[in-house]
C-alpha cells in the first residue's frame, strides 16, 4: 500500500477543521469514505495522526503535528505545478491582519496587487493577533499582518513597518490649545481607551504611570475605530495609531498633542507558517508586501521539509 495525494487531502483537511465530517464535505466525499482514506494513510506511515476520546473533539497527535507542514508544503506545491508555473496568478487569496492593519494600511496595497495581478481576488480578515496566530497555526491562513513582533513557536514573523502611535483630543480638549505639553500636564485627564488587556492599553500605562500615576478611563472599547469616534465626541483624550487619526486630523476633528517626551511605535510584521512551501500566489503577495515595507529586502530562503520524510511513496 502506497500514500496517495487524497489520503494526504483528507488528513490536511480534518486537521484543519477538526473532523471527519468536516472534511468530508469540504473534499465532496462521503465520511466513510474519508475516514477509510485516514485510517489508510495511518497504517501506511505505522503511526497514529489523531486521537479521538469519548466526549471530546478530535484532536492532532504530535506525530500529526510534525508530519503537517510537510503535507501542506507538497500539496501547495502539486497544486502550482497543475496550474501551471508560467500561468498568470489567478483564484482567490485570504490574508489575515489585525484590526489596525485591515482598517488604514492593507487595502490600498491590496488594490494595487489586483491592478498587477488582475485574476486575483483577495479576501481580508480582520482578528486579534491571538486569533491570526492560531489560525496561521492551524494553517487556516498562508500570510497575516500582525501589530507585534513576538517569537511564536511554528511561525515565522518579518518585521514590515513601525507604527507610530499619538495622542489625540478633540479640538475643544483643554489640552488641544496648549504647546510644550510634557506626560507631566496629562495628570488627570480623562482617557478614551482600549480594552485594559490590549497591549496599547498596558503599555500606554507603563509609560505614563511613573509621572501621571493610575489614569482615569471614562470610556473603553475593543475596537480602535469606537475609540476614535469617542476622542473625536470630546470624551477625552486617546492614543491611537497615526494611520487611524492622521485623516481626522488634517480635516480638523482632532488634535495631535505635541507632548515632548511621549514617543510610542510599535513593529508591524509579516506572519507565515515556519517552513512550509507557500503557494505561487501566497509568495508573491508576501514579496509585494515585504517590497513596500520600510526595508525592502529580498525574502530570506526557506529550507523546506523533505516529502521522504514522511516515510511512503506518493501515488
Amino acid at each position: 500500500m502506497k500514500v496517495t495525494l487524497r489520503q494526504l487531502e483528507i488528513f490536511d483537511a480534518v486537521a484543519t477543521l477538526g473532523s471527519v465530517t468536516s472534511a468530508a464535505n469540504k473534499l465532496g466525499m462521503s465520511q466513510s469514505a474519508a475516514s477509510n482514506a485516514l485510517t489508510d494513510l495511518q497504517i501506511v506511515l505505522r503511526r497514529p495522526l489523531f486521537a479521538h476520546a469519548k466526549g471530546r473533539p478530535l484532536q492532532i497527535t504530535e506525530e500529526g503535528r510534525r508530519l503537517r507542514p510537510v503535507v501542506r508544503s507538497l500539496l501547495s506545491e502539486v497544486h502550482d505545478l497543475e496550474s501551471g508555473l508560467e500561468t498568470p496568478l489567478g483564484g482567490t487569496l485570504v490574508v489575515g491582519a489585525t484590526e489596525m492593519i485591515a482598517e488604514t494600511l492593507l487595502p490600498a496595497l491590496c488594490v494595487e496587487f489586483l491592478r498587477l495581478h488582475p485574476g486575483v481576488q483577495i479576501k481580508v480578515e480582520a482578528a486579534s493577533a491571538t486569533e491570526l496566530f492560531e489560525r496561521l497555526s492551524r494553517f487556516e491562513l498562508e500570510t497575516a499582518l500582525i501589530e507585534i513582533f513576538p517569537d511564536v513557536a511554528g511561525l515565522e514573523l518579518t518585521r514590515w513597518r513601525t507604527d507610530e502611535l499619538w495622542l489625540v483630543a478633540a479640538p475643544s480638549h483643554p489640552l488641544a490649545t496648549r504647546e510644550g505639553l510634557t506626560i507631566a500636564d496629562l495628570a488627570g485627564t480623562v482617557w478614551c481607551s482600549r480594552e485594559a488587556d490590549s497591549t496599547v492599553s498596558a503599555r500606554l500605562r507603563y509609560m505614563l504611570h511613573e509621572k501621571v500615576g493610575q489614569i482615569e478611563t471614562a470610556f473603553e472599547a475593543t475596537s480602535n475605530a469606537a475609540v476614535r469616534l469617542a476622542v473625536i465626541a470630546g470624551g477625552g483624550v486617546g492614543c491611537l495609531s497615526k494611520g487611524i487619526v492622521q485623516p481626522d486630523i488634517e480635516a480638523g476633528r482632532l488634535v495631535r498633542l505635541e507632548v515632548s517626551d511621549f514617543h510610542f511605535t510599535r513593529a508591524l510584521s509579516l506572519a507565515r507558517p515556519r517552513d512550509v512551501w507557500r503557494s505561487r500566489l501566497t509568495a508573491t503577495f508576501d514579496r509585494f508586501i515585504l517590497e513596500r515595507g520600510e526595508d525592502p529586502r529580498p525574502e530570506p530562503g526557506h529550507a523546506y521539509p523533505s516529502i521522504l520524510s514522511i516515510g511512503g511513496m506518493i501515488d
